[in-house]
C-alpha cells in the first residue's frame, strides 16, 4: 500500500504537469532571448555568454534552456520545465516530511497544487523557472544544513546561484546546523562551486552581468527610498540582498530548533528581496507562492492532533487473558 500510495505520489503531480503542458497555449516571453544567449554558451564562443548586460540569469538556467531548445524547442521546454519543477516540488515536500503521517498524500497535493495554481505555467511563460527552483533548492539546503550535512547544503546554494545570481542569499540556512564548524565547511562549498560555475567567464570572457542597472518603478515600495524613474544599479542590489540576509539570519537564529525553519527562513529572504525590488515583475511572485505552499504542507501535518486517529485502548480482561495464554 505504501509503495503504491508513494507512486501516485509522484504519477498524479507529474501527469497533471504534463497536460498542463500539452494544452498550454503560452507564448515564452524570456525564454527565446535565453535561448538565443544559451547558442553562444555551447558554441565555441561559450566565455562571452555574458557579454551582454542585460543577461541576468546565471549559466545552469542557459544550459538547460539551451539544452532544452535543441532537443525540441519551446514546446519541449514546456514539458521539461513543468515536469521538473514538479518532480522537484514532491521530492523537496518528501523531504521535509520524512516520517510525518500521510507525507504521500500532502506530496501529491502540493505538486497538484503547484500545477493548478499555474505556478508551473508561469514559470515557462514568463521564462524564469529558477524562481520556482531556487526556493526549493533552499529548503533542501536547510535540510542538509540541519542533518549536518553543510558540504551538500552549500553545494545546493551554489546550484541556486547558478540559476540566478539571488540564489546566493540562500546562505542563512546553513545557520541551522547549529555548529560554526559545519557553518564555514557550508559557506565554502557554497562560495566554491558558484565560483566553479561563473569564474570561466569571468576570467577568459566578456563579463558584464554586473553593469546593468533597473529603473525604479513607481509601484514599488523602493520608490519611497529612490524616486521613480531613478536607476538601480548593483550596488543597490547588494544593499537589497544584505538587508534580505539580516532578515534571514535573525529568523535562522530564532527559530533554529523548529522545523518552520526549514521553509520559514527562505520565506523572510525572498520577502524582503521582494518588498526591496525596484522593479517587481510579476515571475517574483512565484518564489513566494512556491514556498508558501511548501510552508502549509509542512504546517498542516504538523497538526497531529487533527490528522491522527485516536488509538482505543484494549480491554484490561484481554490483555490479562492472554498473557495466562
Amino acid at each position: 500500500m505504501g509503495k503504491r500510495l508513494q507512486l501516485l505520489a509522484w504519477g498524479l503531480p507529474l501527469a497533471a504537469a504534463a497536460l498542463a503542458a500539452a494544452l498550454g497555449t503560452r507564448d515564452p516571453a524570456d525564454l527565446p532571448y535565453f535561448a538565443h544567449a544559451a547558442r553562444t554558451l555551447l558554441s565555441a564562443d561559450w566565455a562571452n555568454a555574458f557579454a551582454d548586460p542585460s543577461l541576468q540569469v546565471g549559466p545552469l538556467q542557459l544550459l538547460v534552456v539551451g539544452l532544452g531548445d535543441r532537443i525540441g524547442g519551446m514546446g519541449f521546454l514546456d514539458y521539461l520545465l513543468g515536469l521538473g519543477l514538479t518532480a522537484l516540488a514532491v521530492f523537496t515536500v518528501g523531504r521535509l516530511l520524512r516520517g510525518r503521517a500521510h507525507r504521500a498524500l500532502f506530496q501529491c497535493a502540493a505538486g497538484l497544487a503547484l500545477v493548478a495554481l499555474g505556478i508551473t505555467a508561469e514559470a515557462y511563460s514568463y521564462g524564469h523557472p529558477a524562481q520556482v527552483a531556487i526556493p526549493l533548492l533552499w529548503i533542501l539546503a536547510a535540510i542538509d544544513a540541519r542533518e549536518g550535512k553543510t558540504v551538500r547544503a552549500g553545494a545546493l546554494l551554489g546550484l541556486a546561484a547558478g540559476f540566478e545570481v539571488w540564489g546566493v542569499l540562500g546562505a542563512p540556512v546553513l545557520l541551522l546546523a547549529g555548529s560554526a564548524r559545519l557553518l564555514v565547511r557550508g559557506l565554502a562549498a557554497q562560495v566554491a562551486l558558484t565560483a566553479l560555475l561563473f569564474g570561466p567567464f569571468v576570467l577568459f570572457g566578456d563579463f558584464r552581468m554586473f553593469e546593468y542597472s533597473w529603473r525604479v518603478e513607481g509601484w514599488t515600495l523602493v520608490r519611497v527610498l529612490v524616486p521613480a524613474g531613478s536607476e538601480f544599479p548593483w550596488t543597490l542590489r547588494v544593499l537589497q540582498g544584505a538587508c534580505a540576509l539580516g532578515v534571514g539570519v535573525a529568523l535562522a537564529l530564532t527559530l533554529r530548533r523548529t522545523d518552520r525553519a526549514l521553509w520559514a527562513v527562505p520565506l523572510g529572504i525572498v520577502a524582503v528581496r521582494v518588498l526591496l525590488d525596484p522593479t517587481l515583475y510579476s515571475w517574483y511572485w512565484l518564489a513566494l507562492e512556491t514556498l508558501a505552499l511548501v510552508g502549509a504542507a509542512e504546517l498542516a501535518t504538523s497538526l497531529r492532533t487533527r490528522w491522527s486517529l485516536p488509538q482505543t485502548p484494549e480491554p484490561a480482561t484481554s490483555a490479562s487473558t492472554l498473557r495466562r495464554g
